[in-house]
């Protein structure tokens, strides 16, 4: 299914990252934030949403995926003096894909989860630059404690194929611990 395709793209270009804490006595200010995010975190939940909303012929058709992580073996490193993040290994998910009350369901096997590059951190904004193509990431971050990040990733692409246009809303959030 193209959608399911348009999920493994979105999972596979740089992801964008805002920082936000649930709980402001756990980072206090900024460079607490940054010397708090510094080191290597590994991955242990990756789940995934996702609203598609499209045009076909003048009628407007929705259809919504929900994905989860398993077999996550990857991990993120930030890096200060230079500000870098690298990430290395891999996950899959189980996506499935409701349209038109029908549900279906595929494993997305082998998918990489954040590229290397750089990054910087103001207030609750997490800001990634790819070195693969010089693309900015910005994440969210829920959760920040000695042991514990949770990144959120919102997401909006505009859809133009041959058979329709649209919009795919996507939420991404990863768990890390150290």
């Amino acid at each position: 299914m193209k959608n399911l395709k348009l999920l493994a793209l979105l999972l596979l270009v740089p992801m964008y990252i805002a920082c936000s804490s649930d709980d402001d006595s756990t980072t206090t200010t900024e460079e607490e934030a940054e010397f708090s995010l510094i080191g290597t975190w590994t991955a242990e939940t990756i789940d995934f949403d996702s609203t598609i909303t499209t045009v076909i012929e003048g009628l407007p058709v929705t259809a919504t995926q929900e994905g989860e992580g398993f077999d996550i073996d990857a991990t993120v490193t930030f890096s200060e003096d230079p500000n870098e993040v690298s990430s290395e290994g891999q996950f899959s998910m189980t996506v499935t894909t409701t349209f038109l009350g029908v549900s279906e369901e595929e494993t997305l096997e082998n998918l990489d989860l954040l590229g290397d590059g750089t990054w910087s951190l103001e207030d609750n904004t997490l800001t990634i630059t790819s070195t693969a193509d010089d693309q900015d990431a910005v994440i969210t971050i829920e959760l920040l404690s000695e042991d514990m990040l949770r990144l959120r990733i919102e997401q909006t692409e505009i859809l133009d194929t041959p058979v329709g246009s649209g919009e795919v809303d996507a939420i991404f959030v990863a768990t890390f611990s150290r």
